[in-house]
């Protein structure tokens, strides 16, 4: 039998804080605006991800009060959210792939250089890249939290690992949108500071299991997993074979 151990029992009330930060986060783009004309699929991909975070902070609070029932029948009803949640995504990648394409040669229309289509293309894909990673964290980690579901400190572990892929695009907005701010000092991208946020997160937290005596091979999984993503990121976005892939990618896809 697998020895239970303390799964970060007021882990609910920290998610609490995605709240305000998605608030803020998206208060430009999305809440200001909320009843003038937008795709649909915008208003479909807010909702479903309204309720992976109401999931994400309503579970721990269920494991907390002891409602089992209640939390694995809320988990069960992920098995469609989260499908349905990726889909959606890959079809916002797609939007905003077009859309950074018309935004690009828009903006170069009265350029003495106006933008070819096929740059733009490049240009739109570099873009795209971000919202590919989180894409594939969220399915990597939610992917590993259900195959794990049996041992509930690994599949706690891994939840908080796919949870965690909100804030990526919550404080990016954050600091382009409310703060205006392109790079941090130094020339460091904007994108470095939430993926440094969620890795402290994660070594934070494997830190206290390392002190408590509890098992890291979850949380090292899952910082690794980060870690490789990130590098993937800053190394491949700019370059030719990334971009013709993803464009390839979206001309193919529904």
């Amino acid at each position: 039998m697998q020895k239970k151990y303390n799964v970060y029992p007021n882990l609910g009330y920290w998610f609490l804080l995605i709240i305000p930060l998605l608030f803020g986060g998206f208060y430009t783009s999305y809440f200001s605006t909320l009843f003038q004309p937008k795709p649909t699929i915008i208003h479909i991909h807010f909702i479903l991800m309204a309720l992976w975070i109401m999931m994400v902070i309503t579970q721990p609070f269920l494991i907390k009060f002891k409602k089992l029932y209640l939390h694995r029948l809320v988990g069960k009803c992920s098995y469609v959210l989260v499908p349905l949640l990726l889909l959606s995504t890959i079809f916002i990648i797609r939007y905003s792939f077009y859309a950074g394409i018309d935004r690009v040669m828009t903006g170069s229309a009265t350029s003495t250089t106006p933008v070819s289509y096929a740059e733009a293309a490049k240009i739109s894909a570099t873009e795209g890249a971000i919202g590919t990673v989180y894409f594939l964290w969220l399915t990597i980690f939610y992917a590993l939290a259900i195959i794990n579901r049996r041992p509930s400190p690994v599949h706690a572990r891994y939840m908080l690992a796919a949870a965690l892929t909100v804030l990526g695009p919550t404080v990016d907005r954050i600091f382009f949108i409310v703060f205006h701010m392109e790079t941090f000092p130094l020339g460091i991208p904007i994108y470095a500071g939430a993926f440094s946020l969620e890795v402290s997160i994660l070594g934070l937290l494997l830190w206290k299991d390392y002190q408590h005596k509890k098992p890291t091979r979850t949380l090292w999984t899952a910082i690794l997993i980060y870690l490789a993503g990130q590098t993937l990121f800053f190394t491949l976005k700019d370059t030719a074979s990334w971009q013709q892939f993803f464009i390839l990618l979206m001309k193919s896809a529904p």
